[in-house]
Order: C-alpha cells, then sequence, then structure tokens
C-alpha cells in the first residue's frame, strides 16, 4: 500500500511538473532544416538542426520569430555565439552531445527559456548570468567537466531539476547546490 501511495504521488508530481513546461509544443510541426524553415519563417516553432554543424547559421538569430523550440543536439559546436542572446522566445534550447567547452555569458539574455539541456559536452564552468534566467525550471547537465556551479544559481526562483550526473564534485559542494 505505501509503494503504491509513493508511485501516486510521483505520478502526480511529474504530471504536474510536465503540465509547467511547453504546454503541446511536440504536437507543432518540427522543422529540421534550415533551407525548409527560411521558406516558410513564421511558421517555424520548432527547429532540429543536425547536420554535423561546427558553427551556427546567422541566419538562425533573426529569421524566426516564432522560434520556441531549438535543437541543436548531436552536432560538433564548440561554442555557441553570443548572439544565442537573441533568441528571446526560445523556450527550449537543447545542446546535448556537442563538444561545447563553454556557454556564453549572454545566455543569460534568453528570458524565455524554461530548459536547458547541455549533457555530454566539455563544459569546465557555466558563466554567472544563468542566474538571469527566472523561468528557468530544468538544467540538464550531466556527463560534463564540472568542479562547481555559479553561487546565483540559488537565485533562480523557478529553477526545480538540476542534473549533474556523472559529475565529480566533494559532498560539501553537493550539499550545497541541494540548497
Amino acid at each position: 500500500m505505501r509503494i503504491i501511495c509513493i508511485m501516486l504521488l510521483m505520478l502526480s508530481f511529474s504530471t504536474s511538473f510536465a503540465q509547467h513546461s511547453l504546454d503541446g509544443i511536440e504536437d507543432v510541426y518540427q522543422f529540421t532544416s534550415m533551407e525548409e524553415a527560411l521558406a516558410k519563417p513564421d511558421s517555424v516553432f520548432r527547429l532540429k538542426l543536425r547536420a554535423k554543424l561546427t558553427e551556427l547559421p546567422s541566419e538562425l538569430f533573426s529569421s524566426f520569430p516564432n522560434l520556441v523550440e531549438l535543437d541543436l543536439s548531436r552536432n560538433r559546436l564548440k561554442a555557441l555565439p553570443a548572439s544565442i542572446g537573441q533568441l528571446k522566445n526560445v523556450k527550449r534550447l537543447i545542446v546535448d552531445r556537442n563538444k561545447l567547452e563553454s556557454i556564453p555569458r549572454e545566455i543569460g539574455q534568453m528570458e524565455s527559456l524554461q530548459e536547458l539541456i547541455l549533457n555530454r559536452n566539455e563544459l569546465t564552468s557555466i558563466p554567472k548570468e544563468i542566474s538571469r534566467l527566472k523561468n528557468l525550471y530544468l538544467i540538464d547537465l550531466w556527463s560534463n567537466n564540472l568542479s562547481d556551479l555559479p553561487q546565483s544559481m540559488k537565485d533562480m526562483p523557478n529553477l526545480k531539476e538540476v542534473d549533474l550526473r556523472v559529475i565529480v564534485m566533494s559532498d560539501d559542494q553537493k550539499e550545497e547546490i541541494r540548497e
């Protein structure tokens, strides 16, 4: 009986947590190439670019006024440009499985961002400007080369989940993050 109650509690939490995020975005068509997206720029809400990119096309930052999800996973990006901060309407940014060594501080200008997926990169630090993301509730950092996180992350009111699997930190550092 106890297990059933715990499972129901977990299920209701995960359901309400999922509703917190990007309601209905999965039902919206996802463009998978810049050519296709540039042909209908006002219709682009979701864009997935997987073409072994080493840098991002400049049109990405000015052509899609309705873009809310940008998936740049599984490319060969070593850095994100400062112009990433121009993507004010993006709510979900997925940049896992790249070769990112750093994140520009301009990431803090992405005021609508709710989910930031950065796992399986080569990040050694996170800029303190991340704390400007007041809508961010999920940041996935697992399997990076991080040794600590900015203290300013404690001031993020909606941050509910920080995934740090496969990151080596001292017990004191882990305790600080939990607080």
